[in-house]
């Protein structure tokens, strides 16, 4: 299967839940480009929580380009501070995994394809066992 998400240049934009560590729904909304270069791929995006006062997550994601069918990854959260992760390709699914440098954070995201425009991505981030936050969004590309 040939992903068109992460594998391929593109702008792409988020809309869905987010979901607190209560569980409480809030609609989001955000927006990645992802960039290629020979040595690194580029992942930089937000998630924006569409509040009465919005609340912005910002990432930049530094992929090692995939030679197999997995790959690692590092990125730069201002809230989370310095992550390390893998992304892992099987079918028609990208899992990724992380976990961020000091060990207080971690966490697991799947991204669907459903079509060459659109995937579904869900996810789920710790703070030690206890639950910081899930997602449940879709990604079209524009």
């Amino acid at each position: 299967m040939q992903h068109t998400f992460l594998l391929s240049e593109g702008t792409w934009v988020a809309k869905g839940n987010y979901f607190d560590e209560l569980n409480n729904s809030i609609p989001v909304e955000g927006k990645t480009i992802i960039t290629h270069t020979d040595k690194l791929w580029f992942n930089e995006g937000y998630m924006e929580l569409l509040l009465d006062s919005p609340m912005r997550f910002e990432n930049k994601y530094e992929i090692v380009p995939f030679v197999k069918d997995h790959t690692s990854w590092k990125s730069f959260n201002p809230a989370l501070g310095t992550l390390l992760g893998k992304f892992a390709v099987i079918d028609d699914t990208i899992l990724s995994a992380y976990v961020s440098e000091d060990n207080q954070y971690s966490g697991v995201e799947c991204m669907i394809k459903i079509n060459n425009t659109t995937y579904a991505s869900k996810g789920f981030a710790f703070k030690g066992i206890e639950k910081l936050s899930s997602w449940d969004v879709t990604l079209e590309k524009i």
